[in-house]
């Protein structure tokens, strides 16, 4: 009885307005991202891990450094409602590589379902929508706001640069998959970018994701 009344206070509570936010001033300069606040790499493998820099912060004291090898996820597990994605960068003159901020339906490693890929193209200063039409100028030397607005039931998703929409498209046209499951900042072997102040609010259903599960069995 006691965890069936635990169980389903916390499902009750899963169905509240979810807000996250992250802006890497609690862990150590330096420190790697992966085990800290959630964040974990890609197939969690060590070398995708991300580093908390003070070269760089639009907050406090601290960003992270995605790095040419990065590769972090960070997990939401929102189910339905209307959430919005914000982050912030900051990309030096004279990045170069490609850099990704990407939002999916289903983080799964390989078997993962991609809704968005930004992509920052530094060697043309391009930030391309890859699954959408807008290309626009790379804004550099600046923290600049990134924005997405989810409407899951509506399947749309709003893209905002530095303030400005660039693009509306679909959040799942081909899988319809109506979820956003995972974040993901991805370095395909560009220079290093900065990121910092993300966060996710909304109305939205949040489902427990098994480790939840398994805190809370192993507490009887």
């Amino acid at each position: 009885m006691r965890y069936l009344l635990v169980a389903m206070t916390l499902l009750v509570a899963s169905f509240a307005v979810a807000d996250w936010s992250e802006n890497f001033d609690s862990y150590a300069a330096g420190s790697g991202l992966s085990g800290q606040g959630g964040w974990f790499p890609w197939d969690n493998n060590p070398a995708g891990d991300a580093y908390i820099s003070t070269v760089q912060a639009r907050s406090g004291a601290n960003s992270v450094d995605i790095t040419p090898s990065s590769d972090i996820v960070q997990e939401f597990n929102v189910m339905s409602g209307t959430p919005t994605i914000t982050a912030w960068n900051y990309i030096p003159t004279g990045s170069t590589g490609d850099q990704f901020f990407i939002l999916l339906t289903v983080y799964m490693g390989a078997d993962s379902d991609w809704a968005l890929q930004l992509k920052f193209a530094c060697d043309d200063s391009q930030l391309i929508v890859s699954e959408g039409t807008a290309i626009v100028p790379i804004v550099y030397d600046q923290w600049v706001e990134v924005k997405v607005e989810i409407d899951l039931g509506a399947d749309q998703q709003k893209i905002y640069y530095n303030g400005t929409l660039i693009d509306t498209i679909p959040w799942s046209p081909t899988t319809m998959i109506y979820q956003f499951d995972a974040l993901d900042l991805f370095s395909d072997g560009g220079s290093s970018i900065y990121w910092d102040d993300i966060s996710v609010v909304g109305e939205t259903q949040m489902a427990l994701a098994p480790s939840t599960w398994a805190t809370i069995k192993a507490t009887f």
